[in-house]
């Protein structure tokens, strides 16, 4: 019987794919459960325009990520901190970084987006990779400078 299913199935597939699967399997567990329909005309037909629907979605995103990467790419974010040492009171975070992102350039960043290892805690300059999409990446400056000029 062939069905096409609803969620992803582990060791089946995955939403949206067409599968054949025994026809007892289908009406017992599957279709019970809201895991899968029956494969007709219709339910294919529905499928096909949710993915074209869905990769149009996607090409959408991926313009618009590669736009904002362009008006972030080799830009300089500064920050000043108080200090003491040669190293700042405090730290700069992802979610400031992401912050200053919004206010300055107008692009909504995520902070989980903003891939620091750990927070930043030292003065100077210091390269972060923003991800604005799983295919598109950027990498920004982050200069941490002494409040006061000091």
């Amino acid at each position: 019987m062939d069905v096409v299913l609803k969620q992803d199935v582990a060791g089946l597939g995955k939403a949206g794919d067409l599968v054949s699967v025994k026809s007892g399997y289908a009406r017992n567990y599957l279709i019970p459960r809201g895991l899968a329909v029956p494969a007709t005309k219709s339910t294919l037909k529905q499928q096909r325009n949710l993915k074209e629907a869905q990769e149009q979605k996607e090409e959408r995103l991926i313009t618009e990520a590669k736009n904002h990467a362009a008006k972030l790419q080799g830009k300089t974010l500064a920050f000043y901190a108080k200090t003491g040492n040669g190293r700042i009171f405090g730290s700069v975070t992802s979610q400031d970084i992401a912050s200053k992102i919004k206010s300055s350039f107008h692009i909504p960043v995520d902070k989980r987006k903003v891939l620091l290892s750990e927070n930043l805690k030292e003065l100077g300059s210091h390269k972060v990779q923003i991800q604005l999409h799983p295919e598109v990446r950027v990498e920004i400056t982050v200069d941490i400078q002494p409040e006061g000029g000091q």
